[in-house]
């Protein structure tokens, strides 16, 4: 047999390293109030009468007197308030209105009077780790998640139907077993929603597989906005794109005044496919007051020599310029150690840092004391919203397990955390737009619900917004620098709202 060590080995460095940040940032990921059970259904308007100060009927129109009769001469009697206001009968009062019952029906597939049949594709820590000779201390998302579950059947489920879950694990490394699980859920099993999705490389690709391929709903992970746009609202999310966070940073700088200390700009993308990207940033960032000489993308993607001839053109082009800092999108390596070790004096902004976990252990390679690192994070832990606090307390007293936020972990500690983030969001998203859907279940009422939701709870994360057309939920950030010494992010300010 071959040993441990072998069987990493037989992994490329590149892709366990991208794992590794794949794992942290979804244990990291960005940081409302809980959404109510429902609003009462209004009742209807009673109509009061008009005031006619007590007379009823309409006043007669002023017309000449009559003659009296000759016989007589005598007028008829005038007929007064009081008697008028005798003979007319009270105003009953209208009936209070009963709200309609809610009728739940078979109305889609997954979806029974009785019960939603949902999905949860997860990673399976426990294979990944005896295959591949790791030893990462996760805990399988699985057991949370259906802790969260049975609370929510135990609250009356969606509506009144349950929930019912069928689970499937996964290996992050390539396609093939993500693909499987999805082939399980959306064919054999046709659920109405699947949970949590596929990360990982070569894994992440197979969520298009339930949106797309499957015309299921997705909750979960993290759609481009080409993804988003094919999935139809399909495919929605509590956190924030990368792409939305990259742009994020020009708000976040105009809102904390950053932009004249960091004028002029240069901003460079990891790769030719971020092209419109740096572009519509480059242009944010100039509406807002800056200057940006250079715009460019990493044109050698892959190729580790050809891309630090690029980045010395750049780094002459910013010199000569009068460049103050560097935007830097995406994740390229070759192009960040680079600029980090042949051009320290610059500011960096690090576009989307949601995969810096890693820095908190050891700095990057390039990185120097002194060069100066801003980005914008989800901010510290949330472990203060009672949100997250209630989650956590469901799961501990279901599991008998002790969830501890990722810095106050411990060597030999299981890392729960992850998997408790995941269920108490993706849940709390599936439940409230599932609710906002109305009885009547289905792909469309689902996609209608997104209009219908402003007021969407992300737990752990304080400003939050959804629709037909912004389906990644989280609109939080804070700006952070990097304490190269402490290994750690200094919060600079937030929770800043960039939605």
């Amino acid at each position: 047999m071959k040993s441990s060590k072998r069987m990493v080995a037989a992994l490329p460095r590149w892709v366990l390293v991208l794992l590794a940040l794949v794992l942290l940032a979804s244990a990291c990921g960005g940081n409302d109030d809980e959404g109510g059970d429902g609003a009462e259904a209004p009742q209807p308007a009673v109509s009061e009468p008009a005031d006619t100060g007590g007379e009823t009927g309409s006043t007669p129109a002023e017309t000449e007197p009559a003659e009296a009769d000759s016989e007589t001469d005598e007028p008829a009697p005038a007929a007064t308030a009081e008697s008028a206001s005798t003979d007319a009968p009270a105003p009953e009062e209208a009936p209070e209105a009963t709200p309609e019952p809610i009728v739940l029906t078979d109305s889609f597939r997954g979806v029974t009077s009785e019960a939603i049949l949902i999905g949860h594709s997860s990673i399976d820590f426990e294979k990944l780790n005896a295959d591949f000779g790791l030893d990462l201390p996760y805990q399988n998302f699985g057991p949370p998640f259906l802790a969260m579950v049975d609370w929510y059947n135990e609250q009356g489920g969606v509506l009144g139907r349950r929930l019912e879950v069928v689970s499937e694990l996964f290996l992050p490394v390539g396609a093939t077993t993500a693909e499987a699980a999805c082939l399980k859920l959306t064919e054999d099993e046709q659920v109405f929603a699947v949970i949590n999705g596929f990360a990982g490389p070569g894994a992440e690709q197979v969520n298009t597989c339930v949106t797309e391929l499957h015309d299921t709903i997705l909750v979960g992970g993290l759609p481009t906005p080409e993804q988003a746009a094919a999935a139809g609202g399909l495919w929605v999310s509590p956190q924030m794109s990368l792409e939305r966070r990259n742009t994020a940073m020009v708000s976040i700088l105009e809102q904390t005044g950053r932009i004249d200390d960091l004028s002029p700009v240069m901003i460079i993308g990891a790769h030719p496919e971020q092209q419109a990207l740096v572009d519509g940033i480059a242009e944010d960032l100039k509406a807002a007051g800056a200057e940006v000489p250079v715009v460019g993308v990493v044109t050698t993607t892959g190729d580790q020599f050809a891309t630090q001839a690029e980045m010395d053109v750049y780094i002459e082009r910013a010199r000569s310029d009068g460049v103050v800092s560097i935007l830097l999108t995406g994740e390229d390596n070759y192009r960040n150690t680079h600029l980090w070790n042949t051009a320290p004096e610059f500011v960096y902004l690090i576009g989307n840092g949601d995969r810096l976990a890693d820095w908190q252990r050891e700095p990057p390679d390039g990185l120097q004391d002194g060069t100066k690192v801003l980005t914008a994070r989800g901010g510290p832990s949330p472990m203060e919203d009672p949100r997250i606090l209630h989650c956590i307390d469901v799961i501990e007293g279901a599991l008998g397990i002790e969830i501890l936020p990722l810095e106050e972990l411990g060597e030999g500690d299981i890392q729960h955390w992850a998997g408790m983030i995941n269920a108490c969001r993706d849940l709390a998203m599936f439940v409230q737009i599932a609710e906002a859907a109305g009885p009547d279940l289905t792909n469309d009422s689902w996609v209608a619900a997104l209009d219908n939701v402003p007021d969407i709870s992300v737990p752990g994360v304080q400003f939050a917004s959804l629709s037909a057309n912004k389906v990644d939920a989280a609109d939080e950030l804070f700006l952070v620098e990097y304490d190269f010494n402490a290994r750690a992010f200094i919060e600079l300010a937030g929770p800043l709202d960039v939605g």
